[in-house]
């Protein structure tokens, strides 16, 4: 697609396909010819142009943008080739008023589901439910987009589509990519290390799907560096990559896998098929954590709060961040230092039961509330009492939610409630917090939560709790002494690659009985996915030695 003002593009879904990109797929389209092509999603016709150059015989465009319309034709106006390109929703166009296409080609709108909604949302769901897939009202407007783009296609025809990572790692990302494989002979998932749309943040892959009416059980996974070196995988004779199953007897596909050298994966088989590392979920639960509506007005000093009268009861110490989690436990004396740099570190919750509570505080304190306009607020103002925080709950281990480099996890020492920046877990009976936290800080767990997790195109990894149920970890019923101040002390002085390295040799090493070369391997996978998704972004790289 081409420029349209910014607030119209985010509206529509619409990240514009850079030429090398567009090159690319048709090059890999047009290997074979093909008469009829269709992009879905048009924009100025950047991919129409490069079919027709191509050998194409006739084009084909669907857009809902009118100006885009109007540069599509302009510029497909310029070749002698048949053209036609409709303005509106896609989903409202059949494949009985088109000609059979024999190759679909571009970039879909990538529309989140908070804006995907009403009548659109209703027509792209039943689009999708007609070609075998249920898909959610959680669903982006990607997913059924190709979905629908398939039912124009002729039998044997082909795909080449720009798709979101989410593809590979949302629950209805492969519910969408197992549909396709019911309806391709061969799909090849090219997947990039560097971002292909800067202002989409977002992490990218190329889909190629072959055999318009056959069927697959496996995705061809292929990690490729950049544009140039997809370039010279696909001009090859046999693309290759790594096979992933699909279908959902399969059980959990992690396509992060797929992104590790064949000694690493073997590596990680054995680890996480080993007795002594669990899933969170096998021990404990995890749970996000509370939604203030207004953290400024309901996060006050203590100082604060003794200088306006607010009664200490009222005062509960927070872990608001995964920036507090400094060590391998969350202390009072953690609270304290937060507030000493300023940052206030309670949360008020007012008491206001006949017996405790302080009615003349409770009437200050809802009048600021009040004059803030913080009462207003959606999550204020959607909850009774809108001044009482709900959601609080004391979790035995904080766990970050989203994370750069260096994912922390502490014991809650401090008694302590929790934003929604980090997860909490509660342990089963027998299982001994310290423990789960000195395991959190293996190569195992922390390669394990780069699998589990989701990769952002700044470099983030956002781990949602279903998601961390699955991350694994050792299961240890002694921990050696000494051990866990040894790794408290590093942590706290900034060595976390020192912290995690003194782990893996306790317990990898000497409790679970791994040989130290197989954890030097998980050790060099898990730096390949951080470095990996850390350059998407400036963020500094992870060299574990």
């Amino acid at each position: 697609m081409a420029a349209t003002n910014a607030p119209t593009r985010k509206s529509l879904g619409s990240f514009y396909t850079s030429e090398p990109i567009v090159r690319l797929l048709v090059l890999w389209g047009m290997r074979r010819p093909h008469e009829v092509v269709m992009d879905p999603s048009c924009g100025d016709g950047r991919f129409l142009v490069a079919a027709a150059a191509a050998g194409a015989t006739e084009t084909i465009g669907v857009d809902i943008d009118p100006a885009a319309v109007t540069r599509a034709n302009e510029a497909l106006s310029r070749s002698s080739r048949p053209f036609r390109v409709i303005e509106g929703d896609f989903f409202e166009v059949l494949p009985d008023t088109l000609p059979p296409v024999d190759l679909v080609v571009g970039n879909p709108p990538f529309i989140r589901y908070q804006r995907f909604s009403g009548d659109a949302r209703r027509r792209a769901l039943e689009s999708a439910l007609m070609m075998g897939v249920h898909l959610t009202r959680l669903t982006s407007s990607w997913a059924p987009f190709l979905l629908h783009a398939v039912r124009f296609l002729r039998p044997g025809g082909e795909m080449a589509m720009v798709v979101p990572a989410e593809i590979t790692q949302t629950d209805y990302g492969l519910a969408t990519l197992r549909g396709l494989a019911r309806h391709f002979g061969g799909i090849t998932l090219l997947a990039f290390e560097r971002n292909l749309f800067e202002d989409a943040q977002e992490e990218t892959c190329l889909l190629l799907a072959t055999d318009r009416g056959a069927s697959c059980e496996q995705v061809a996974f292929v990690p490729v560096r950049d544009a140039t070196d997809a370039a010279g995988v696909i001009q090859t004779d046999r693309i290759g990559g790594v096979s992933m199953p699909v279908e959902p007897h399969a059980g959990n596909v992690r396509f992060a896998e797929a992104l590790l050298a064949a000694e690493e994966r073997e590596a990680w088989d054995l680890v996480k098929e080993s007795p002594g590392v669990v899933p969170i979920g096998s021990i404990g639960s995890v749970t996000n954590g509370y939604v203030s509506g207004d953290n400024d007005f309901f996060h006050w000093t203590k100082a604060r709060a003794a200088a306006a009268g607010l009664p200490d009861s009222w005062l509960r110490p927070s872990a608001r961040s995964s920036r507090v989690l400094r060590g391998l436990a969350f202390t009072p004396d953690d609270v304290e230092h937060q507030e000493r740099g300023g940052r206030a570190s309670h949360l008020v919750v007012p008491e206001h039961d006949l017996f405790s509570g302080d009615p003349v505080a409770l009437q200050r304190f809802t009048a600021e509330g009040k004059e803030r306009g913080v009462e207003s607020r959606f999550k204020c103002r959607t909850r009774e009492p809108w001044w009482k925080v709900p959601g609080l709950i004391v979790p035995d281990v904080f766990v970050t939610y989203m994370a750069g480099a260096h994912p922390r996890s502490a014991v809650n020492q401090a008694g302590a409630v929790y934003s929604n920046s980090l997860h909490g877990v509660r342990l089963a009976p027998g299982h001994d917090p310290e423990a789960f936290v000195l395991g959190w800080y293996t190569s195992a767990a922390l390669l394990s939560l780069e699998i589990e997790g989701r990769s952002y195109g700044g470099g983030i990894l956002k781990v949602e709790p279903r998601e961390m149920l699955r991350v694994r970890l050792p299961c240890v019923a002694g921990v050696p002494a000494g051990l866990a101040a040894r790794v408290d002390a590093l942590l706290r002085s900034g060595r976390y690659e020192d912290a995690s390295r003194t782990v893996d040799e306790a317990l990898l090493v000497g409790v679970l009985g791994f040989r130290e070369g197989m954890v030097a391997t998980i050790r060099s996978a898990r730096e390949r996915l951080v470095n990996r998704r850390l350059g998407r972004s400036r963020k500094a790289h992870v060299h574990a030695r």
